[in-house]
């Protein structure tokens, strides 16, 4: 037999039952939400020498746009991070950083300050909460 006929029936084998899978098996939980078009703005500060973020709990619908408005009040840097959605800003002393991306999953995610910052470091975390 040919060895480009066996790649090719391999290939559509592959193929069908990726959209077996993908119409009959898979949850839809795993699935990414649908955009819904709100546009969900939120302001937020990092608390001066505090390591904190305010506020700690932030709750969406899937489907959101999300834009945050940081506000970094220390005199170093710090960062902001939530691994689930590919976010990972510099959040620079002083100085507000804007941040926007889609809520694309539900679920409960954590976020963090990705730089490190001092004593505090690992305690600066917060939920992000896809309702």
């Amino acid at each position: 037999m040919n060895k480009f006929l066996k790649i090719t029936i391999f290939s559509i084998f592959v193929v069908g039952t990726g959209i077996i899978y993908q119409n009959f098996y898979r949850p839809s939980e795993i699935g990414p939400a649908e955009a819904s078009g709100n546009v969900v703005e939120i302001n937020m500060r990092v608390l001066e020498n505090q390591w904190t973020f305010e506020p700690n709990e932030i709750r969406i619908q899937p489907g959101d746009k999300v834009i945050l408005h940081i506000f970094n009040e220390d005199s170093y840097d710090h960062g902001f991070a939530v691994e689930a959605f590919g976010v990972n800003h510099r959040l620079f002393p002083k100085r507000e950083t804007k941040i926007d991306f889609v809520a694309s999953k539900k679920g409960t995610f954590n976020f963090y300050c990705s730089i490190p910052c001092g004593e505090g470091h690992y305690k600066q975390t917060g939920m992000f909460i896809v309702e």
